[in-house]
């Protein structure tokens, strides 16, 4: 066994760990509600990703650690920051409003 095999089973247990930890995360949220990016609207996520961009920004999609919420983090806007939606909260409508004060 080579350096590049070691390296190679090396990544591929950090791979396996982090999908262990995937399945056992709680994507439940509270209330049984789920963050689920599925459920936005295509056409308001490219919206607001143009309206990002369009200064030089970026935009980056995700969910909290736990799973529980939406995590979208935007670059160019000064700091870099992340922005936390609770599933609780309408997807849509807050890319629709945030759409909105990006092109102000």
């Amino acid at each position: 066994m080579g350096p590049n095999d070691r390296a190679q089973n090396r990544k591929d247990d950090k791979r396996a760990k982090q999908q262990e930890n995937r399945k056992l995360r709680d994507r439940g949220g509270h209330d049984g509600q789920v963050a689920d990016w599925a459920a936005a609207d295509g056409g308001l996520l490219t919206a607001f990703i143009a309206a990002v961009a369009v200064d030089g920004g970026a935009a980056r999609f995700g969910y909290t650690r736990d799973g529980g919420a939406y995590a979208i983090g935007i670059y160019g806007d000064g700091d870099p920051y992340t922005v936390y939606v609770s599933p609780k909260e309408d997807i849509n409508e807050w890319l629709r409003d945030s759409t909105e004060d990006f092109k102000r």
